[in-house]
């Protein structure tokens, strides 16, 4: 269980810094995910996109306190790369 808890604070802390390469506003995280807004395109748009690359993150665009939101949950380092892929050709 340690071991997975590590695993996942390594790779959040990697999504996090890749995330702060990107126009999108991003906030602290110590759960297993991270809640970002992006800022020249419409969460909804993006989440769409992201869709086309079969890859699914939490919308949160229309929730009370998290408008234009998006939530990514971290993964292993494979899926993790293929979300930043994908994230990178849609915004």
């Amino acid at each position: 269980m340690e071991a997975r808890v590590a695993r996942i604070a390594e790779e959040r802390g990697r999504v996090a810094a890749a995330l702060r390469d990107l126009p999108v506003d991003s906030w602290p995280s110590d759960a297993n995910f991270i809640l970002f807004r992006p800022r020249d395109r419409a969460a909804d748009e993006v989440w769409g996109a992201l869709l086309t690359h079969s890859v699914l993150i939490r919308n949160c665009a229309d929730w009370d306190g998290l408008r234009g939101c998006l939530r990514v949950t971290i993964g292993t380092a494979e899926e993790n790369d293929r979300f930043l892929h994908a994230l990178k050709e849609s915004l």
